[in-house]
């Protein structure tokens, strides 16, 4: 397993969450030996009952396939993608993922917070991300609204009329039918919501 998957399976495990682990070369961390991008593998792993499932491939053209694959097997599931090039961000929306994560953008946004001596991407900090609307927020930029400082959140991605717009910056209006994929802590979620949902 990579270190990104292996990351993610040592955390669940230590909240005390039950996974699968589905990697192509078997070793003690591995439960189903396959390509996760092929259906039967992911039959196999459960992936019809799961809830939510975690795609953290290093190729960015086989994630997006399992993408698909995936949200053909479970329309329900939730899907959280790992995205290695700033240009696959969007594809494996328009795939059917739910959240991505960019790592260069992640480890940007923490390398700049250090650097600004913001606390809410320090090590050790317990970040959740939210999908919701922002009526408190419409016809607003969010520049105007001031959501980072106001609440500590920080919007990573909108998605408008099935299109999705990762990154938007201080420019970008919020409209009626915008759901805006908002990251922070359980404190600043509150916030958030209690500000403008």
């Amino acid at each position: 397993m990579g270190i990104v998957g292996l990351a993610v399976a040592t955390a669940l495990s230590n909240a005390g969450f039950e996974y699968t682990t589905v990697d192509l070369v078997e070793d003690s961390t591995t439960d189903v030996v396959g390509n996760a991008t092929e259906q039967q593998v992911l039959r196999e792993a459960g992936i019809t009952d799961a809830g939510t499932v975690v795609l953290a491939l290093p190729d960015d053209t086989a994630t997006i396939f399992a993408t698909f694959a995936v949200r053909e097997l479970n329309p329900q599931i939730e899907i959280i993608a790992r995205a290695n090039e700033r240009e696959s961000v969007s594809k494996l929306y328009r795939a059917g993922a739910d959240y991505v994560l960019s790592l260069a953008a992640v480890s940007g946004r923490m390398l700049a917070s250090i650097v600004l001596d913001e606390e809410i991407l320090s090590p050790g900090t317990q970040l959740k991300l939210v999908r919701t609307t922002a009526p408190g927020a419409v016809g607003k930029s969010l520049g105007e609204a001031d959501i980072r400082n106001r609440t500590g959140c920080t919007v990573i991605a909108a998605e408008r009329n099935d299109t999705v717009v990762t990154n938007p910056g201080a420019s970008f209006v919020i409209e009626h039918d915008d759901e805006l994929v908002v990251a922070g802590t359980d404190e600043n979620i509150s916030q958030f919501q209690a500000a403008f949902v």
